[in-house]
Protein backbone atom coordinates (compact mmCIF):
# COMPACT_ATOMS: atom_id res chain seq x y z
CA UNK A 1 0.00 0.00 0.00
CA UNK A 2 3.00 2.32 0.33
CA UNK A 3 3.82 2.14 -3.36
CA UNK A 4 1.70 5.22 -4.36
CA UNK A 5 3.79 7.31 -1.99
CA UNK A 6 7.18 5.99 -3.17
CA UNK A 7 7.51 8.89 -5.61
CA UNK A 8 7.43 11.43 -2.80
CA UNK A 9 11.12 11.25 -1.74
CA UNK A 10 12.25 11.53 -5.38
CA UNK A 11 9.94 14.49 -5.92
CA UNK A 12 11.27 16.23 -2.82
CA UNK A 13 14.86 15.60 -3.93
CA UNK A 14 14.12 17.01 -7.39
CA UNK A 15 12.45 20.08 -5.90
CA UNK A 16 15.41 20.65 -3.59
CA UNK A 17 17.87 20.44 -6.50
CA UNK A 18 15.75 22.75 -8.64
CA UNK A 19 15.50 25.25 -5.78
CA UNK A 20 19.28 25.26 -5.32
CA UNK A 21 19.87 25.82 -9.04
CA UNK A 22 17.25 28.57 -9.21
CA UNK A 23 18.80 30.37 -6.23
CA UNK A 24 22.35 30.12 -7.54
CA UNK A 25 21.64 31.11 -11.11
CA UNK A 26 19.04 33.85 -10.69
CA UNK A 27 19.00 35.22 -7.14
CA UNK A 28 22.75 35.46 -6.64
CA UNK A 29 23.57 37.58 -9.73
CA UNK A 30 20.67 39.95 -9.00
CA UNK A 31 21.80 40.31 -5.40
CA UNK A 32 25.31 41.21 -6.50
CA UNK A 33 23.94 43.50 -9.22
CA UNK A 34 22.32 45.82 -6.67
CA UNK A 35 25.34 45.88 -4.35
CA UNK A 36 28.03 48.35 -5.49
CA UNK A 37 30.95 45.92 -5.46
CA UNK A 38 34.12 47.57 -6.84
CA UNK A 39 34.34 45.31 -9.89
CA UNK A 40 36.67 46.88 -12.51
CA UNK A 41 34.75 47.03 -15.82
CA UNK A 42 37.64 47.89 -18.15
CA UNK A 43 39.70 44.72 -17.82
CA UNK A 44 38.96 41.49 -19.72
CA UNK A 45 35.19 41.99 -19.46
CA UNK A 46 35.26 44.98 -21.81
CA UNK A 47 36.09 42.69 -24.77
CA UNK A 48 32.72 40.96 -24.40
CA UNK A 49 30.86 44.15 -23.55
CA UNK A 50 32.15 46.12 -26.55
CA UNK A 51 31.35 43.23 -28.92
CA UNK A 52 27.79 43.08 -27.57
CA UNK A 53 27.48 46.85 -27.73
CA UNK A 54 28.39 46.72 -31.40
CA UNK A 55 25.79 44.03 -32.07
CA UNK A 56 23.07 46.21 -30.57
CA UNK A 57 24.16 48.98 -32.95
CA UNK A 58 23.91 46.69 -35.97
CA UNK A 59 27.67 46.10 -36.29
CA UNK A 60 28.75 42.61 -37.30
CA UNK A 61 30.47 40.78 -34.44
CA UNK A 62 33.85 40.45 -36.17
CA UNK A 63 33.89 43.89 -37.86
CA UNK A 64 36.75 45.19 -35.76
CA UNK A 65 37.14 48.51 -37.58
CA UNK A 66 33.47 49.42 -37.12
CA UNK A 67 33.59 48.46 -33.44
CA UNK A 68 36.64 50.67 -32.94
CA UNK A 69 34.86 53.62 -34.55
CA UNK A 70 31.80 53.04 -32.37
CA UNK A 71 33.80 53.01 -29.12
CA UNK A 72 35.76 56.09 -30.22
CA UNK A 73 32.52 57.90 -31.04
CA UNK A 74 31.03 57.04 -27.64
CA UNK A 75 34.23 58.19 -25.92
CA UNK A 76 34.41 61.38 -28.02
CA UNK A 77 37.94 60.69 -29.27
CA UNK A 78 39.66 59.71 -32.51
CA UNK A 79 39.69 55.95 -33.32
CA UNK A 80 43.49 55.94 -33.05
CA UNK A 81 43.14 56.83 -29.37
CA UNK A 82 41.13 53.74 -28.35
CA UNK A 83 42.17 50.11 -28.10
CA UNK A 84 39.46 47.59 -28.98
CA UNK A 85 40.55 43.98 -29.10
CA UNK A 86 39.18 41.64 -31.80
CA UNK A 87 36.52 39.31 -30.42
CA UNK A 88 38.25 35.90 -30.15
CA UNK A 89 35.26 33.69 -29.30
CA UNK A 90 32.45 32.00 -31.27
CA UNK A 91 29.36 34.10 -32.08
CA UNK A 92 27.04 32.22 -29.72
CA UNK A 93 29.10 33.47 -26.77
CA UNK A 94 28.19 37.05 -27.67
CA UNK A 95 24.57 36.21 -28.55
CA UNK A 96 23.98 34.47 -25.22
CA UNK A 97 25.30 37.48 -23.28
CA UNK A 98 23.82 40.23 -25.45
CA UNK A 99 21.66 41.48 -22.57
CA UNK A 100 24.77 42.76 -20.79
CA UNK A 101 25.15 45.59 -23.31
CA UNK A 102 21.71 46.93 -22.32
CA UNK A 103 23.26 48.11 -19.05
CA UNK A 104 25.97 50.68 -18.27
CA UNK A 105 29.35 48.95 -18.29
CA UNK A 106 29.80 49.28 -14.50
CA UNK A 107 26.45 47.58 -13.82
CA UNK A 108 27.09 44.99 -16.54
CA UNK A 109 30.47 44.12 -15.00
CA UNK A 110 28.83 43.49 -11.63
CA UNK A 111 26.13 41.34 -13.22
CA UNK A 112 28.77 39.39 -15.15
CA UNK A 113 30.66 38.84 -11.89
CA UNK A 114 27.49 37.46 -10.32
CA UNK A 115 26.79 35.18 -13.28
CA UNK A 116 30.34 33.87 -13.22
CA UNK A 117 30.10 33.20 -9.50
CA UNK A 118 26.79 31.39 -10.05
CA UNK A 119 28.28 29.24 -12.81
CA UNK A 120 31.17 28.41 -10.49
CA UNK A 121 28.86 27.33 -7.66
CA UNK A 122 26.62 25.31 -9.98
CA UNK A 123 29.73 23.61 -11.38
CA UNK A 124 30.85 22.59 -7.90
CA UNK A 125 27.32 21.43 -7.08
CA UNK A 126 27.37 19.17 -10.14
CA UNK A 127 30.90 17.84 -9.55
CA UNK A 128 30.19 16.97 -5.92
CA UNK A 129 26.95 15.13 -6.68
CA UNK A 130 26.71 12.29 -4.17
CA UNK A 131 29.16 13.78 -1.64
CA UNK A 132 28.37 13.96 2.05
CA UNK A 133 27.03 17.39 3.19
CA UNK A 134 30.09 18.56 5.16
CA UNK A 135 32.77 18.05 2.45
CA UNK A 136 30.32 19.24 -0.19
CA UNK A 137 29.83 22.55 1.59
CA UNK A 138 33.59 22.86 2.13
CA UNK A 139 34.14 22.36 -1.60
CA UNK A 140 32.22 25.55 -2.40
CA UNK A 141 34.60 27.57 -0.24
CA UNK A 142 37.64 25.78 -1.66
CA UNK A 143 36.47 26.56 -5.20
CA UNK A 144 35.90 30.27 -4.54
CA UNK A 145 39.33 30.63 -2.89
CA UNK A 146 41.19 28.69 -5.60
CA UNK A 147 43.82 31.15 -6.89
CA UNK A 148 42.99 30.99 -10.65
CA UNK A 149 39.29 31.37 -9.83
CA UNK A 150 39.88 34.52 -7.76
CA UNK A 151 41.76 36.16 -10.64
CA UNK A 152 39.17 35.08 -13.20
CA UNK A 153 36.29 36.53 -11.19
CA UNK A 154 38.11 39.81 -10.63
CA UNK A 155 38.96 40.57 -14.27
CA UNK A 156 35.65 39.22 -15.66
CA UNK A 157 37.22 36.35 -17.57
CA UNK A 158 35.33 33.97 -19.86
CA UNK A 159 36.33 30.57 -18.46
CA UNK A 160 33.24 29.84 -16.38
CA UNK A 161 30.88 28.59 -19.14
CA UNK A 162 33.59 26.05 -20.02
CA UNK A 163 33.94 25.08 -16.36
CA UNK A 164 30.18 24.64 -16.18
CA UNK A 165 30.23 22.61 -19.42
CA UNK A 166 32.91 20.24 -18.12
CA UNK A 167 31.07 19.75 -14.82
CA UNK A 168 27.76 19.23 -16.59
CA UNK A 169 29.35 16.75 -19.01
CA UNK A 170 30.52 14.60 -16.13
CA UNK A 171 27.07 14.76 -14.53
CA UNK A 172 25.30 13.99 -17.82
CA UNK A 173 27.47 10.98 -18.68
CA UNK A 174 27.12 9.56 -15.18
CA UNK A 175 23.33 9.88 -15.26
CA UNK A 176 22.84 9.00 -18.93
CA UNK A 177 21.15 12.29 -19.84
CA UNK A 178 21.39 12.96 -23.59
CA UNK A 179 20.00 16.51 -23.51
CA UNK A 180 22.40 17.63 -20.79
CA UNK A 181 25.26 16.03 -22.73
CA UNK A 182 24.41 18.20 -25.74
CA UNK A 183 24.12 21.31 -23.56
CA UNK A 184 27.47 20.56 -21.96
CA UNK A 185 29.10 20.09 -25.37
CA UNK A 186 27.75 23.49 -26.43
CA UNK A 187 29.13 25.22 -23.33
CA UNK A 188 32.54 23.68 -23.93
CA UNK A 189 32.73 25.43 -27.31
CA UNK A 190 32.52 28.89 -25.71
CA UNK A 191 36.34 28.77 -25.49
CA UNK A 192 37.18 26.26 -28.24
CA UNK A 193 40.91 25.99 -27.57
CA UNK A 194 40.17 25.00 -23.97
CA UNK A 195 36.87 23.12 -24.09
CA UNK A 196 37.15 21.81 -27.65
CA UNK A 197 39.37 18.82 -26.80
CA UNK A 198 36.90 17.61 -24.15
CA UNK A 199 33.95 18.14 -26.48
CA UNK A 200 35.66 16.21 -29.29
CA UNK A 201 36.84 13.47 -26.94
CA UNK A 202 33.29 13.07 -25.61
CA UNK A 203 31.97 12.51 -29.12
CA UNK A 204 34.61 9.80 -29.61
CA UNK A 205 33.72 8.38 -26.18
CA UNK A 206 30.07 8.11 -27.22
CA UNK A 207 30.95 6.55 -30.57
CA UNK A 208 33.00 3.84 -28.86
CA UNK A 209 30.39 3.19 -26.14
CA UNK A 210 27.61 1.88 -28.34
CA UNK A 211 24.21 1.86 -26.71
CA UNK A 212 20.87 3.61 -26.64
CA UNK A 213 22.13 6.50 -24.52
CA UNK A 214 25.16 7.05 -26.78
CA UNK A 215 22.94 7.19 -29.88
CA UNK A 216 20.51 9.63 -28.28
CA UNK A 217 23.37 11.80 -27.01
CA UNK A 218 25.09 11.94 -30.39
CA UNK A 219 21.83 12.96 -32.09
CA UNK A 220 21.29 15.67 -29.49
CA UNK A 221 24.86 16.96 -29.92
CA UNK A 222 24.38 17.06 -33.70
CA UNK A 223 21.12 19.03 -33.36
CA UNK A 224 22.76 21.55 -31.00
CA UNK A 225 25.79 21.88 -33.30
CA UNK A 226 23.57 22.69 -36.30
CA UNK A 227 21.54 25.13 -34.18
CA UNK A 228 24.67 26.97 -32.98
CA UNK A 229 26.09 27.11 -36.49
CA UNK A 230 22.88 28.66 -37.78
CA UNK A 231 22.57 31.13 -34.89
CA UNK A 232 26.09 32.37 -35.62
CA UNK A 233 24.84 34.09 -38.78
CA UNK A 234 22.67 36.37 -36.63
CA UNK A 235 25.85 37.87 -35.20
CA UNK A 236 27.84 38.03 -38.42
CA UNK A 237 26.61 37.02 -41.90
CA UNK A 238 30.10 35.74 -42.77
CA UNK A 239 30.94 34.42 -39.33
CA UNK A 240 32.89 31.22 -40.20
CA UNK A 241 35.40 33.20 -42.30
CA UNK A 242 35.24 36.35 -40.18
CA UNK A 243 35.80 34.37 -36.98
CA UNK A 244 38.98 32.77 -38.34
CA UNK A 245 40.20 36.18 -39.51
CA UNK A 246 39.49 37.59 -36.05
CA UNK A 247 41.55 34.81 -34.46
CA UNK A 248 44.50 35.58 -36.75
CA UNK A 249 44.18 39.30 -36.00
CA UNK A 250 44.08 38.55 -32.28
CA UNK A 251 47.13 36.32 -32.56
CA UNK A 252 49.20 39.16 -34.09
CA UNK A 253 48.47 41.59 -31.26
CA UNK A 254 51.53 42.74 -29.29
CA UNK A 255 52.33 40.16 -26.62
CA UNK A 256 50.00 37.50 -28.03
CA UNK A 257 52.30 36.19 -30.76
CA UNK A 258 55.17 35.82 -28.29
CA UNK A 259 52.80 34.49 -25.60
CA UNK A 260 55.10 35.93 -22.97
CA UNK A 261 52.33 35.74 -20.33
CA UNK A 262 51.23 32.21 -21.25
CA UNK A 263 51.10 29.52 -18.59
CA UNK A 264 51.64 26.51 -20.82
CA UNK A 265 54.13 23.68 -21.03
CA UNK A 266 54.66 24.01 -24.82
CA UNK A 267 55.56 27.70 -24.45
CA UNK A 268 57.93 26.83 -21.60
CA UNK A 269 59.61 24.15 -23.72
CA UNK A 270 59.88 26.65 -26.58
CA UNK A 271 61.65 29.11 -24.29
CA UNK A 272 64.11 26.38 -23.28
CA UNK A 273 64.80 25.44 -26.92
CA UNK A 274 65.27 28.87 -28.53
CA UNK A 275 65.69 31.16 -25.52
CA UNK A 276 62.41 33.06 -26.00
CA UNK A 277 58.69 32.44 -26.04
CA UNK A 278 57.00 32.00 -29.42
CA UNK A 279 53.49 30.64 -29.90
CA UNK A 280 54.17 29.65 -33.54
CA UNK A 281 56.71 27.06 -32.37
CA UNK A 282 54.67 26.17 -29.28
CA UNK A 283 51.72 25.08 -31.46
CA UNK A 284 53.45 22.03 -33.04
CA UNK A 285 55.04 21.17 -29.69
CA UNK A 286 51.61 21.23 -28.08
CA UNK A 287 50.16 19.06 -30.86
CA UNK A 288 52.91 16.48 -30.38
CA UNK A 289 52.37 16.48 -26.61
CA UNK A 290 48.62 16.05 -27.09
CA UNK A 291 49.12 13.04 -29.40
CA UNK A 292 51.74 11.43 -27.17
CA UNK A 293 49.68 11.77 -24.00
CA UNK A 294 46.42 10.56 -25.53
CA UNK A 295 48.05 7.69 -27.44
CA UNK A 296 50.23 6.64 -24.51
CA UNK A 297 47.32 6.52 -22.08
CA UNK A 298 45.04 4.81 -24.59
CA UNK A 299 47.49 1.97 -25.19
CA UNK A 300 49.04 1.70 -21.71
CA UNK A 301 46.22 2.81 -19.39
CA UNK A 302 43.04 2.31 -21.41
CA UNK A 303 40.86 1.81 -18.28
CA UNK A 304 41.48 5.46 -17.45
CA UNK A 305 38.96 6.34 -20.18
CA UNK A 306 36.26 3.89 -19.06
CA UNK A 307 34.50 5.66 -16.22
CA UNK A 308 33.04 9.12 -16.94
CA UNK A 309 34.81 10.67 -13.93
CA UNK A 310 38.29 9.48 -14.88
CA UNK A 311 37.64 10.15 -18.58
CA UNK A 312 36.64 13.78 -17.95
CA UNK A 313 39.52 14.32 -15.52
CA UNK A 314 42.11 12.83 -17.86
CA UNK A 315 41.06 14.82 -20.92
CA UNK A 316 41.09 18.09 -18.94
CA UNK A 317 44.50 17.35 -17.44
CA UNK A 318 45.94 16.49 -20.86
CA UNK A 319 44.50 19.72 -22.25
CA UNK A 320 46.02 21.78 -19.44
CA UNK A 321 49.35 20.01 -20.03
CA UNK A 322 49.52 20.32 -23.83
CA UNK A 323 47.49 23.40 -24.83
CA UNK A 324 50.00 26.07 -25.98
CA UNK A 325 47.77 29.10 -25.42
CA UNK A 326 46.85 29.06 -21.73
CA UNK A 327 46.87 31.92 -19.25
CA UNK A 328 46.84 31.54 -15.49
CA UNK A 329 43.06 32.02 -15.18
CA UNK A 330 42.44 29.07 -17.55
CA UNK A 331 43.61 26.80 -14.74
CA UNK A 332 40.29 27.44 -12.99
CA UNK A 333 39.28 24.39 -15.07
CA UNK A 334 41.60 22.37 -12.83
CA UNK A 335 38.80 22.34 -10.24
CA UNK A 336 37.00 19.59 -12.16
CA UNK A 337 39.73 16.91 -12.01
CA UNK A 338 40.74 18.14 -8.57
CA UNK A 339 37.31 17.44 -7.09
CA UNK A 340 36.61 14.34 -9.20
CA UNK A 341 39.83 12.64 -8.10
CA UNK A 342 39.28 13.70 -4.48
CA UNK A 343 35.86 12.03 -4.45
CA UNK A 344 37.37 8.60 -5.16
CA UNK A 345 40.00 8.56 -2.41
CA UNK A 346 40.06 8.32 1.35
CA UNK A 347 40.53 11.49 3.44
CA UNK A 348 43.98 10.25 4.48
CA UNK A 349 45.01 10.33 0.80
CA UNK A 350 44.14 13.97 0.26
CA UNK A 351 47.77 15.09 0.42
CA UNK A 352 48.31 15.37 -3.34
CA UNK A 353 44.96 17.08 -4.06
CA UNK A 354 45.77 19.54 -1.27
CA UNK A 355 49.15 20.27 -2.85
CA UNK A 356 47.46 20.71 -6.23
CA UNK A 357 45.08 23.26 -4.69
CA UNK A 358 47.85 25.14 -2.89
CA UNK A 359 50.47 25.16 -5.66
CA UNK A 360 48.80 27.85 -7.84
CA UNK A 361 48.34 30.01 -4.75
CA UNK A 362 52.02 29.64 -3.84
CA UNK A 363 53.26 30.24 -7.41
CA UNK A 364 51.05 33.25 -8.12
CA UNK A 365 51.25 34.63 -4.58
CA UNK A 366 55.05 34.56 -4.35
CA UNK A 367 56.07 35.16 -7.94
CA UNK A 368 53.04 36.87 -9.53
CA UNK A 369 52.84 36.37 -13.29
CA UNK A 370 56.37 34.96 -13.24
CA UNK A 371 54.94 31.88 -11.54
CA UNK A 372 52.39 31.24 -14.32
CA UNK A 373 54.68 29.08 -16.53
CA UNK A 374 54.90 26.54 -13.69
CA UNK A 375 51.12 26.07 -13.36
CA UNK A 376 51.10 23.10 -15.81
CA UNK A 377 53.11 21.22 -13.17
CA UNK A 378 49.88 21.02 -11.17
CA UNK A 379 48.07 19.34 -14.06
CA UNK A 380 50.99 16.98 -14.69
CA UNK A 381 51.09 16.06 -11.00
CA UNK A 382 47.38 15.17 -10.91
CA UNK A 383 47.64 13.33 -14.24
CA UNK A 384 50.62 11.30 -13.01
CA UNK A 385 48.79 10.37 -9.83
CA UNK A 386 45.72 9.32 -11.78
CA UNK A 387 47.85 7.16 -14.11
CA UNK A 388 49.59 5.48 -11.17
CA UNK A 389 46.26 4.73 -9.47
CA UNK A 390 44.71 3.25 -12.65
CA UNK A 391 45.27 -0.46 -13.39
CA UNK A 392 46.68 -1.40 -16.78
CA UNK A 393 43.98 -4.03 -17.39
CA UNK A 394 40.42 -3.27 -18.42
CA UNK A 395 37.78 -3.40 -15.67
CA UNK A 396 34.25 -4.59 -16.49
CA UNK A 397 32.51 -2.27 -18.95
CA UNK A 398 30.56 0.52 -17.28
CA UNK A 399 26.79 0.46 -17.65
CA UNK A 400 25.80 3.56 -19.66
CA UNK A 401 22.10 4.24 -19.30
Amino acid sequence: MRQPFSIYPSLVMLMNKTTVLFFLFFTFPLWIFFIPFPIPPYLDFQVLYHANLGLLQGIALYDHAAQTELIAHLAGVHPDQVIVLPFPYPPWYALSTLFLALLPIQSAARLWFGLNLSMLLISVWLITDGWRPAPRLASFLAAILFAPVVGSLYVGQFIFPVLLGASLMNYALRHGNAKLTALAAALLTFKPHLGGPLSGATILYLLLNRGEFARRALKAVLVVAVLLFGLGFLADPLWPIAYLRSLFDFRHLPGVSSCALCASLPVGLTALLIGRTDVSLALPIGAVLLIILFAGLFFLRRPIFRRPESFISTVILITLSADPYLLNYDFALLLVPLFLTTASIRPVDWFWPAIAWLLPLILLGLFGRSGSPFLPLTALMLLSRQVVCTPSTDPPTTNMR
